[in-house]
């Protein structure tokens, strides 16, 4: 479905026109990580706001907190460009 006009959801994460969002990258480059339920390793893993559950600004904070974890942010054009 392709979004009118641009939309913040709770978590922040943008829809623009093209229906595009914004995305979590996480990674563990030092091993493989469990974190609030989820599972990290070297490849990264792209989260959406649907992925982040009830309580997404949580769920950031219990990732931040990890040393380990690299966590990036990945806006809407980025993302176009990997998928190409």
């Amino acid at each position: 479905m392709v979004k009118a006009k641009a939309q913040t959801g709770e978590a922040g994460n943008e829809t623009t026109s093209t229906g595009r969002r914004q995305a979590l990258v996480v990674t563990a480059a030092a091993g493989p990580r469990r974190r609030a339920g989820l599972s990290f390793g070297p490849v990264p893993r792209e989260l959406y706001e649907e992925d982040l559950g009830d309580k997404p600004d949580a769920l950031i904070e219990l990732l931040r907190a990890d040393p380990y974890l690299k966590i990036d942010l990945r806006r809407p054009e980025e993302i176009a460009e990997t998928e190409e």
